[in-house]
């Protein structure tokens, strides 16, 4: 409705316009029309209390917890049995 008031005035008086109520469009008729003909009874149905039984039930997502020794080592680097090896060799561009 803002643009086709918009059209004959200025863009102030259409938005005045259009959300003051007493210029009322087709969708405001058929929606003002659909509200005075919806029955009361319709609207009010009767609510069903709903018995909810909560149990407790244990579950677990995880497996229990197994402890684990892990093998240790101590490495000297005077333990080594060999040297490291010789580095490769570069190869230089002519």
């Amino acid at each position: 409705m803002i643009i086709e008031y918009s059209k004959q005035q200025c863009l102030r008086t259409a938005i005045a316009q259009t959300f003051d109520g007493t210029h009322p469009c087709s969708l405001c008729h058929a929606v003002s029309k659909g509200k005075s003909s919806e029955k009361k009874s319709d609207l009010q149905l009767p609510a069903q209390k709903i018995d909810m039984i909560c149990s407790f039930r244990a579950a677990s997502s995880m497996p229990p917890f197994v402890p684990f020794e892990y093998v240790t080592k101590d490495f000297l680097i005077s333990e080594r049995a060999h040297s490291p090896p010789v580095p490769p060799p570069r190869f230089f561009l002519s």
